[in-house]
């Protein structure tokens, strides 16, 4: 049973990775560690390994919006030193953080471990904060063309 309940998850896995956006997919590494994983405690250190993975490349997008022209205004301050990213980056962490706590009691080993249910909830915000950061920035150096063109096709 255990092991039924084991590949039913790296499935259902598999299934969410095809439909990522190609920018976030998860890196090789990550993608191995889950495949090699035995049990919820050991993908549960997959799952944290490519949260820190991810959360490096948002603050790398953070750090980009800071120096954008058109952003660094809005900013006021020294990328995440200080400033409305760095309020903006806490503050998220703070409620990724907390919402996953609550997630966690609130499923009592729903879907895994208490481990595993924390760990899948960290990388899933971070995620989408990753999609919603990166929009961000390519608004940003587009000017927001690529929305307007969204725009035009649901008009048109």
């Amino acid at each position: 049973m255990k092991g039924i309940k084991q590949m039913l998850k790296k499935l259902i896995f598999t299934l969410l990775l095809c439909l990522l956006p190609q920018t976030i997919l998860a890196g090789p590494e990550y993608t191995e560690c889950y495949n090699q994983a035995n049990d919820d405690n050991q993908l549960a250190l997959c799952m944290k390994a490519e949260t820190a993975r991810l959360l490096t490349e948002i603050q790398t997008i953070y750090l980009n919006i800071s120096k954008n022209e058109q952003t660094a205004a809005w900013n006021n301050g020294n990328g995440l030193i200080k400033g409305n990213l760095k309020d903006l980056y806490d503050h998220w962490i703070a409620y990724r953080n907390r919402y996953c706590s609550l997630f966690v009691v609130a499923s009592e080993n729903t879907f895994g471990s208490s481990s595993y249910d924390q760990e899948r909830c960290l990388l899933n915000l971070t995620k989408d904060h990753y999609e919603l950061i990166h929009q961000i920035i390519i608004n940003a150096n587009s000017g927001g063309e690529e929305d307007d063109d969204e725009e035009d096709e649901n008009n048109g």
